[in-house]
């Protein structure tokens, strides 16, 4: 436990044991454990995550394999993993509070969990690829635990409940409290009732960057609220007043978390704004599906290409080195609440013969990219995470 370097074996029961080692380091005030465990977070997060969060790459023995290997298409990503993950990042946080670990926790809220559930909450995914092709996706040998849609059932039903449960008890992870500081982990509109204050919080994130905080302290004695500053948004685009006045933010950021600590009265507010663009994102190039493609992502939220919005054989689309996108929020359809990007594209055109010396012609397309989370909720279609860059 304390020697083990790489993470391995059935990719739940893992990090569930993970859990409880960061738990135990906690409780016992053991150095040597935590550090175990950060070796074993590292192990993970830099070598052997999809990047929705997903763990766990293959489907024999629904297991982590070796650093680098993460299949798309016959990737397994099982649900509860990345919910292990959560817990397994909530109690690092209770060790020591870093951004590193509430950047995963959050990672995994908006990804690698909740697509694992139908938008009308009746259907559900075990398994979470970053791609999928149906007639090959749930049918050839190999690819048959890809499943193109999500069922209504399993015999084994350990990720619906599971997911439930988290989606259910979401205050837990959003917040942390120790003697002299209250912290939140996550940008979660709530109203949560501490010994020190009770806070109210307004977010329209993770669609727009703009949250605030009311606090009402219980309490004349100061003390800290740390918020969680999430590494992908830009210093220079971070704003933040308190009571109207604006503060020289990141003097007060140490570790991905900004410090505020004052008597708070009873109708204090804390308000950031910060912008939300349009990310393109590259693979390490050990990662060898990915190699010359490009993700995108808005915020926490990783994004994909579906058939619906894009038409067939998406594999043959391609994204600008150089992309102007522009972003929409979806008021009808299943979609509807959701924001969705656009962007100029291309679409490879080739001949009929199944190999020849004539390069694909290209056409300008325009591309339609949704939250990874939403994918399959509009019929069996085409679905591609990764994309290659022209």
């Amino acid at each position: 436990m304390y020697e083990q370097k790489e993470a391995v074996g059935h990719s739940v029961r893992a990090v569930y044991m993970y859990t409880a080692m960061a738990d135990l380091a906690g409780e016992d005030k053991d150095q040597r454990l935590y550090e175990a465990c950060q070796t074993l977070w590292d192990n993970i997060v830099k070598k052997r995550m999809y990047i929705t969060g997903g763990i766990g790459s293959t489907v024999e023995g629904e297991a982590f394999t070796i650093d680098y290997d993460l299949p798309n298409d016959m990737a397994y990503a099982e649900t509860c993993a990345s919910i292990g993950m959560i817990f397994f990042a909530k109690r690092m946080l209770e060790i020591k509070p870093l951004g590193i670990y509430a950047d995963i926790m959050e990672r995994e809220f908006y990804n690698g969990t909740i697509s694992g559930i139908q938008l009308d909450g009746k259907q559900f995914f075990y398994v979470n690829p970053l791609e999928v092709n149906p007639g090959t996706s749930g049918t050839i040998f190999g690819y048959k635990h890809v499943l193109p849609t999500r069922p209504g059932w399993y015999a084994c039903a350990c990720c619906p409940p599971n997911l439930v449960r988290l989606v259910t008890s979401l205050g837990t992870y959003a917040w942390s409290e120790s003697e002299t500081t209250l912290y939140s982990h996550l940008f979660l509109g709530q109203t949560a009732d501490f010994d020190k204050a009770v806070i109210t919080v307004e977010s329209s994130y993770p669609w727009e960057g703009k949250v605030s905080y009311q606090v009402k302290a219980k309490k004349e004695k100061a003390f800290e609220l740390a918020i969680h500053i999430p590494s992908h948004i830009r210093p220079d685009t971070l704003a933040v007043t308190v009571n109207g006045e604006k503060t020289d933010d990141m003097s007060f950021v140490k570790d991905g978390y900004l410090y505020l600590k004052r008597n708070w009265g009873e109708n204090d507010v804390v308000a950031l704004t910060f912008d939300l663009p349009v990310r393109k994102i590259y693979a390490n190039t050990n990662v060898r599906e990915d190699e010359g493609c490009v993700a995108l992502m808005r915020g926490p939220v990783v994004y994909c290409f579906e058939g619906a919005d894009n038409g067939e054989c998406i594999q043959a689309l391609r994204i600008p080195r150089e992309i102007k996108a522009e972003t929409e929020l979806c008021k009808e359809g299943v979609l509807a609440g959701n924001v969705l990007i656009h962007l100029p594209g291309y679409r490879m055109e080739s001949s009929d013969a199944l190999y020849s010396e004539e390069r694909p012609k290209r056409t300008d397309v325009t591309l339609t990219a949704i939250p990874y989370y939403a994918w399959a909720n509009r019929g069996e279609n085409q679905m591609r995470v990764w994309m290659p860059e022209e």
